[in-house]
């Protein structure tokens, strides 16, 4: 049967959809593995003690987090913010159960000053376009330790 017009540019355009949302859902399925940090950022030690924070230091740092975070890591820290629907590999949800545990504060330090390869996360550190000192980052750190610790 030979399709022509009208519907053969119709029936092109849903076997496209069907290619297309296969590879995507494919895409979406992939598992994204976090490369380790350096050793010598995995020694690294966050000079804010996150255990010693006050009312102060959280607002203004939960102001930060909004600024810079909240867009992709969400609100709630839970991955889910704005702009994490449009990206393959979702952003890291702080507040998952043991998600901070696994992983030292050198650990994230590092991703925020490299970002991670193959993700949507850039770098914002001092060299970066964001520009965060490190000082901004470790703040960072504290906060989503203190808030999103489950």
């Amino acid at each position: 049967m030979k399709l022509t017009g009208a519907l053969a540019t119709g029936a092109l355009a849903i076997v496209s959809g069907v290619v297309l949302s296969g590879c995507i859902t494919m895409a979406a399925g992939q598992r994204h593995e976090i490369p380790v940090a350096p050793a010598e950022y995995l020694d690294m030690v966050n000079p804010v003690d996150y255990e010693k924070v006050d009312e102060d230091f959280l607002k203004k740092t939960g102001r930060l987090y909004k600024r810079k975070c909240r867009k992709c890591h969400g609100e709630q820290g839970d991955g889910k913010g704005p702009n994490a629907g449009f990206f393959v590999i979702k952003p890291a949800a702080f507040s998952a159960p043991g998600y901070l545990a696994q992983r030292k504060d050198g650990q994230l330090f590092w991703i925020m000053m490299n970002g991670s390869e193959g993700t949507e996360m850039a770098p914002v550190g001092p060299d970066s376009d964001v520009g965060l000192s490190e000082e901004k980052l470790w703040q960072l750190i504290a906060y989503m330790r203190r808030v999103f610790t489950r």
